[in-house]
């Protein structure tokens, strides 16, 4: 009957839980189908709408770099008739001409001559007649080369505002140079720039203009002032631009975002155009779809769901019967089971339950005796020894053991891992269920308290007892490595630290500094590194012998010591060279921490044949910052602070 209930508890479970894992089978699999189809045609629609865009910015830039070009040579041609009126110029010669029309193109017309003096401008501007312009970059140019030119960008010495001049020479008929006419155009309110400012790709793209040396004309969000192209941008593609480049290309836009950028030269002018177009932009739309696609994919789901329950629920049925009958059976109302079913697995469990009852009473009668040969054999044992259930309880130990740990059975899981030390323990007491669970073999090597408070170190091999391939529980040998662990732990120790101070030697200072460079790149745990050397050591050896160098080494460790937390790490890393690891310390504690230590170091003193003697530390000071590729760069730069100490005269603390 116990058998019949048992079978029928754990037929109940498993019906329960192949029902749940194949409907969850159903949910993973339309999920993992989902996801894949919406991967493949995100990855698909990226890229068709990338190409689509590339496209447009291509039609655009083009679009805009002929207008701008057009709008350029207009100006310039304006400027070439107008030389060719003014052979030579003199006050009033502008104003006397009708050119009103011309400000729709320019905000101010000047003549100068070939001393580079201004001679006469329209509109008036109180100050700039007679003006000498020669320390100009473009009037040099234009003496000097004669051609039309567009100037850099830069402020009116009378205006005071941001502008660029259009020039052109002027010649008599024999070809002389007469100076050249200049055609102001202000930044900040010509109609050659005013345009960009309505102008817009989407929500987010926008225009940029730049000279070729790096100036910025025109950018959306700053036109008051001169900025140059290193102040907003930072895209490979624009250096290659200022060198002749143009075409498209992914890159990083002026505010640092990822998106398409197309770049065009605007020859007549040396400048560049820039577009700029982000893929947040890009992509929004074919966002907005994929996550309409995906709501409609889990309400496809949560109709076939209950579907597929049904589906699941006929198709286990069956099984369903056979735990009522196994019920009944426990109660005897019926003497065998009787389903008909089609299912050879299920056909074959009803077959051989009679047959595994009478092989039950048979094999608990092998079990006790094989028990009681196991106990035989574990009592005489001189080491420690146990048998467990199959839940883990202690059942039985040997004398050995006993006298060891004080431990007499019967004794809970929970009961014994109370007296492993809480650091070991969740470990332990989860490999040794894992172990129960799967029958597997466990070995532990864990700190155990005794009877009386005292901490073993304990080594512990169990492995599963099998009875005609059934498992009812484990044996196990327990030895006391408490005396080797110490030993271990002594050579561990001596291996890391330096003999004469205490401190670690530069072996275990490296492995700790490792360890903080990799929470750091892992998690940004910052930490502070100091380094430094002592000043004026050699004399103390030299006067005193290395026994009185010792006891100043000995006396700095105790500075150190003084200075440091509990969680820090101080070393001394050979001779008189020592180094702090500050973990989680900011830079200006790090700072207060190493003058403070200065002081301490600076303050101490040895009395040695009548002579006091001092030594003083030279303390550099660095952290880790992101560019840094290995621990290397962070004591470089330590190390180097502290050598820039020396040079400044010892005693000092100096940041890195």
């Amino acid at each position: 009957m116990r058998v019949a209930q048992s079978l029928k508890h754990v037929l109940h479970h498993y019906l329960f839980s192949l029902r749940g894992r194949l409907l969850l089978g159903v949910v993973v699999i339309w999920t993992l189908l989902s996801m894949t189809l919406l991967a493949f045609g995100w990855q698909s629609g990226t890229l068709l709408v990338e190409e689509s865009n590339r496209v447009h910015l291509r039609y655009e830039a083009e679009l805009i770099r002929n207008d701008i070009t057009h709008e350029i040579e207009q100006r310039l041609e304006v400027l070439e008739r107008l030389a060719g009126l003014y052979p030579d110029a003199s006050p009033g010669m502008l104003a006397r001409g009708n050119h009103d029309p011309l400000l729709a193109l320019f905000e101010g017309l000047i003549l100068v001559d070939a001393e580079n003096i201004v001679v006469d401008d329209w509109p008036t501007l109180e100050g700039r007649r007679g003006q000498d312009i020669g320390y100009r970059s473009y009037a040099r140019f234009m003496r000097n080369v004669q051609r039309p030119h567009v100037s850099e960008p830069f402020v009116g010495a009378v205006s005071g505002k941001p502008m660029v001049m259009m020039l052109v020479p002027r010649h008599t008929e024999q070809g002389r140079y007469t100076g050249f006419v200049g055609g102001l155009v202000e930044i900040a309110r010509s109609e050659l720039f005013e345009g960009f400012q309505r102008l817009r790709l989407g929500d987010e793209g926008h225009v940029v203009i730049a000279t070729a040396s790096g100036r910025l004309l025109y950018h959306p969000d700053q036109r008051q002032d001169l900025p140059t192209l290193e102040d907003v941008a930072r895209d490979p593609w624009l250096d290659l631009a200022r060198d002749g480049w143009q075409g498209e290309a992914s890159g990083n836009l002026l505010g640092s975002s990822a998106g398409l950028t197309a770049y065009r030269q605007i020859w007549p002018a040396d400048w560049i155009l820039g577009l700029y177009l982000p893929l947040d932009q890009v992509y929004t739309p074919l966002a907005n779809v994929m996550e309409r696609i995906t709501w409609r994919g889990w309400w496809v789901l949560g109709l076939l769901l209950p579907m597929m329950a049904a589906v699941i629920w006929l198709t286990l049925r069956p099984l369903t019967r056979l735990a009522q009958q196994l019920k009944e059976l426990s109660q005897g109302h019926r003497r065998s089971l009787q389903i008909a079913t089609r299912l050879s697995e299920l056909r074959n469990v009803i077959d051989v339950f009679n047959e595994v009852e009478h092989g039950r009473l048979k094999a608990m009668e092998d079990l006790q005796q094989r028990k009681a040969f196991l106990k035989g054999i574990l009592a005489a044992s001189p080491q420690g020894m146990f048998v467990t259930d199959t839940q883990g309880n202690l059942t039985f130990v040997n004398q050995a053991l006993r006298q060891l740990l004080g431990i007499t059975p019967p004794v809970h899981l929970p009961t014994w891992a109370q007296r492993i030390h809480e650091e070991d323990r969740k470990p332990v007491v989860a490999a040794w269920q894992a172990s129960l669970l799967r029958h597997q073999d466990v070995a532990r090597q864990f700190r155990y308290y005794g009877e009386h408070g005292e901490l073993y170190w304990l080594d512990v091999h169990a492995t599963a007892i099998r009875v005609d391939g059934e498992i009812i529980g484990q044996v196990g040998v327990v030895r006391d490595i408490t005396q080797r662990q110490h030993e271990d732990a002594l050579r561990r120790w001596e291996a890391e630290h330096d003999p004469l101070t205490g401190l670690l030697n530069r072996r275990g200072f490296e492995r700790r500094l490792e360890e903080a460079f990799a929470a750091w790149k892992k998690a940004g745990t910052q930490s502070a590194l100091l380094m430094f050397d002592l000043d004026h050591f050699k004399a103390i050896n030299d006067a005193g012998g290395h026994a009185l160098g010792d006891s100043m080494l000995r006396e700095v460790a105790a500075a150190m010591s003084a200075e440091t937390r509990s969680s820090d790490h101080a070393a001394r890393q050979g001779g008189d060279e020592f180094a702090i690891l500050l973990p989680g310390c900011e830079f200006s504690q790090a700072m207060r921490i190493a003058e403070s230590l200065r002081a301490r170091i600076a303050a101490k003193g040895l009395e040695h044949n009548g002579r006091t003697w001092k030594v003083t530390a030279s303390i550099g000071v660095s952290n880790f910052q992101w560019s840094d590729q290995s621990v290397d760069d962070v004591v470089r730069r330590a190390d180097a602070a502290s050598y820039a100490v020396k040079s400044r005269g010892r005693n000092s603390v100096v940041n890195a």
